[in-house]
Order: C-alpha cells, then structure tokens, then sequence
C-alpha cells in the first residue's frame, strides 16, 4: 500500500504502477530465471490505483498492531488487484481524469498506454488498464 500526496498525486502513483510493471518483467524475473536456471515459476503482481479522501488508523494491542485504511481509495485499489488479465496495472476513471498527459500518452508517435474497460464485477463503473511499462533509471 503507499499513498500519494500533492498536486500531482494520480500521475506519480500511476507511473509507480508502470515501474513495478518494468521492474518485475525486467529485473525480478531475470534474476529469479539467472539464478535458478530450473526454474518454471514466474513472479506476477497487478497494480491497483483509486484517489479520494483516506483515513488511516493504528489499531491492535500492544506488540501486535497494523494500520488500517479507511476510504473508497484504499478499497477499490485492493479490489483493482483481483483483475486477472494481460493488464498489470488498474486504475479508476477518477485516477484517469487527474493524471498528466505524461503518464497517459507513451510512444513514439504518442499513444494512449491505456486501455478504456467497464468493471463488471463493480457497478460498472469505467476502468483502465495498461500493460505498459516505465522503465526505472
């Protein structure tokens, strides 16, 4: 889970998703094939991205306490990570419309590096996802 503050709140988290994209099909599984050479396992992640007001709250008893996340954020973005499709990272409509240009066009020519989907599976609601990537320097 991270949380995003400031202006550009929804283009940092969105290309934090295309990172953890590049990172896992470009470094974690290389390394995981590199090292064990018999290796038919391959690591996957889905990234789910939400923005709206958020709450967070230290509870438990002492020696055993977590931190608990209160919001429409925190709940769609963990709903958005059960999308099993070729799509690594998710992110709602709210998120889409936020975002800067650079975290939505990639390519050369431009092209939008996400794809428009209803969630079925939530009211819906209209969705994006991308299997794009963005590479960490």
């Amino acid at each position: 889970m991270a949380v995003f503050v400031g202006d550009y709140q929804c283009t940092s988290a969105a290309k934090c998703g295309l990172m953890i994209n590049w990172a896992v099909r470009e470094v974690i599984n290389p390394a995981l094939n590199k090292q064990y050479t018999d290796n038919k396992f391959t690591v996957s992640q889905v990234v789910g991205i939400d923005t709206s007001q958020i709450r967070a709250a230290r509870t438990g008893v002492r020696g055993d306490n977590d931190i608990v996340w209160v919001g429409r954020a925190a709940n769609y973005a963990a709903k958005l990570t059960e999308i099993k499709q070729a799509e690594r990272t998710w992110i709602t409509k709210a998120v889409y419309d936020k975002m800067n240009d650079e975290a939505k066009l990639g390519g050369n020519p431009k092209t939008n590096m996400w794809k428009n989907y209803i969630w079925s599976g939530h009211d819906r609601s209209a969705i994006y996802g991308s299997t794009w990537r963005w590479s960490i320097d």
